[in-house]
């Protein structure tokens, strides 16, 4: 993503050395213990930024080869899959344990050997504050597939105000939807977590008819080149929520599922999916691939070109007919009418919300250092005890300057070289020859 690679202090059990910036972090290894050369996880705020998951693939892939050679083969090994929604309505808490169902399991075997009869009753626990519910996580965080339902609104208010880019982006995908998105409606994500066990085991198959003999015909098993992977997220996603229509029996499937309790029926696989989850079940369905509006304007664009121009060879113009209207078609510009812009440039709204959230820290860090240095003078011979002045914040800020002055030419230091060793570590300005 154009930024340099931090060194950490120290490496991570199987890693001699760990570089990140904001985009990824790159884990390298020089043991031999494991078949593994280096390791690339990219950020929340990187893949958001691209949403694109073929070009995040290319990209790792050329980092990695101008680090390590060509010869690299990127495999996966955690899939995160997450949806946002506006209006996603929960249960009562008592009603929890009994609404969501899952295949949610504590040891490490992989989820395709389950037993397909086998549930459980809800998540491991609810997360709440003050009575709001804000989380609710379905299996062990490193189990080979786990899933997790919460409140990403208060997620950021509380934990992460660096993401309130967020904001922006659920108010633009608001408006291409038809409504307005506020700051006080509640953001609830509901995330998947696949792992390398989970993704090694993911297997797909269909049925083949020869000779009135059905036999099994394996398409895919196991998820092992990373360039693949886009090709497998629809897939991924329905066996983690279900398929919107249902399973080839016709009932409802999926590792976990939000459903609506039936008094008549005992048999929890038949309970119908509540609607809210119908939406989610259809978040990763493959886009339909028919001519859009913007390219049957194209085309028809393109036939009318065509038509005039075998008007023109039958009725050619003079040339200063030819001359006046190309003319006046260079100063006209084709408009497509009523489509939106598919992409939304997400990095300038990170940029801006990270920074007012990290000035505003920084404020309240340096305001609290001042107002200890405050209360610490008065002890000392200079402080407002033996001059009978009030704390004053001009009056503290003035004594910081002169006691930062004195500790910088002690230092040997120069501030105003810092501050641009600084600006070029932050990508602010360009670093002096």
């Amino acid at each position: 993503d154009g930024l340099p690679l931090l060194m950490k202090t120290k490496g991570s059990e199987g890693f001699n050395w760990i570089m990140g910036n904001d985009s990824i972090t790159l884990c390298v290894n020089r043991s031999s213990k494991m078949n593994l050369l280096a390791q690339v996880r990219c950020s929340s705020e990187y893949l958001w930024k691209v949403r694109d998951v073929g070009q995040v693939v290319s990209d790792v892939q050329i980092f990695v080869s101008t680090v390590f050679g060509q010869y690299v083969v990127l495999q996966p090994s955690a899939i995160d899959l997450a949806v946002d929604l506006v209006g996603f309505e929960l249960p009562p808490v008592e009603q929890i344990k009994e609404c969501f169902i899952s295949r949610a399991q504590m040891s490490e075997e992989a989820p395709a050997s389950v037993d397909t009869d086998f549930f459980l009753d809800g998540p491991d626990k609810i997360k709440r504050r003050w009575g709001r519910i804000t989380g609710l996580p379905f299996g062990a965080r490193a189990a080979a597939l786990s899933g997790i339902i919460y409140d990403k609104t208060h997620e950021i208010k509380y934990h992460s105000p660096q993401k309130a880019w967020f904001h922006d982006l659920w108010r633009e995908s608001a408006r291409l939807q038809g409504f307005e998105w506020t700051e006080d409606m509640q953001v609830m994500r509901v995330e998947m977590r696949f792992r390398r066990p989970a993704l090694r085991e993911m297997k797909q198959v269909k049925q083949v008819n020869e000779d009135g003999v059905l036999r099994e015909e394996v398409l895919f098993h196991g998820i092992d080149d990373a360039f693949m992977l886009e090709s497998y997220l629809h897939g991924l996603w329905a066996y983690a929520v279900g398929h919107a229509d249902g399973g080839e029996n016709g009932l409802p499937d999926g590792w976990l599922r939000y459903v609506v309790p039936s008094e008549t029926d005992v048999n929890r696989s038949r309970w119908s999916v509540h609607p809210d989850w119908n939406v989610v079940q259809s978040a990763f369905t493959p886009p339909d691939l028919s001519e859009c509006e913007y390219e049957r304007l194209e085309r028809e664009r393109e036939e009318l070109l065509q038509e005039v121009d075998a008007y023109l060879e039958e009725h050619p113009f003079s040339d200063q007919e030819k001359k006046k209207r190309k003319r006046k078609a260079e100063k006209r510009k084709f408009v497509v009418p009523g489509v939106d812009p598919l992409l939304f440039n997400l990095a300038p709204y990170i940029r801006e919300r990270k920074r007012s959230v990290n000035m505003r820290r920084m404020v309240a860090q340096v305001t609290g250092c001042l107002s200890t240095l405050e209360a610490w003078r008065a002890c000392s011979a200079e402080g407002p005890a033996s001059t009978g002045i009030d704390a004053d914040l001009s009056e503290t800020l003035s004594v910081f300057y002169r006691l930062s002055e004195q500790y910088m030419n002690e230092k040997q230091q120069d501030y105003s070289e810092v501050v641009h060793k600084k600006r070029v570590l932050y990508h602010i300005a360009e670093p002096v020859a």
